[in-house]
């Protein structure tokens, strides 16, 4: 396990969803989880418009070394992750090259949800004209795969050349 440095802590932010649909049905446990690792900084946010500024959730995405969350909108602020920051779509909802692509294309590191088995779906998914759709339903996630995940990104940002633990910043 890794041990937190003097210097700093490696910033976690998790982009809750309000939205019908690919919520984390377990978000509390996951949160709880990632309270555990004394490395970890742990920031938990929704982007709604109307309540978070857009320059205010620039400022939260340029603050974070792991950025996670479901497949959506939300994850287009990958373009505004540090150098050697790490996207975690937690899951790809069987859109696979979307934010994959979008973080090649940053130069940032992209990890997914990886094992179909650890990952239950609410139901099939509703949607209103395809019927049964992997978009249109909320997930629940394994907490051990979840933070052997988190863990695998947290070492590619610690082991990233251009990373050193960083104090808030607020210019962009």
């Amino acid at each position: 396990m890794m041990q937190t440095t003097e210097e700093g802590r490696v910033r976690v932010t998790l982009l809750a969803r309000s939205t019908e649909y690919r919520r984390i049905i377990n978000q509390a446990e996951l949160v709880n989880a990632l309270k555990t690792v004394a490395l970890l900084e742990v920031n938990v946010v929704d982007y709604r418009y109307k309540d978070v500024l857009f320059l205010e959730q620039l400022r939260i995405t340029h603050n974070s070394d792991v950025f996670i969350g479901m497949h959506g909108a939300g994850l287009t602020h990958l373009l505004f992750l540090p150098d050697w920051a790490v996207v975690f779509e937690l899951y790809n909802c069987q859109d696979e090259s979307c934010y994959r692509d979008l973080a090649r294309l940053r130069g940032i590191r992209y990890v997914t949800w990886q094992k179909r088995s650890k990952v239950v779906p609410q139901d099939k998914g509703h949607h209103p004209t395809l019927g049964a759709h992997p978009k249109f339903t909320n997930y629940s996630f394994q907490v051990e795969e979840f933070m052997r995940l988190v863990l695998e990104a947290t070492s590619y940002v610690t082991h990233h050349p251009k990373w050193r633990p960083q104090p808030q910043r607020d210019e962009l």
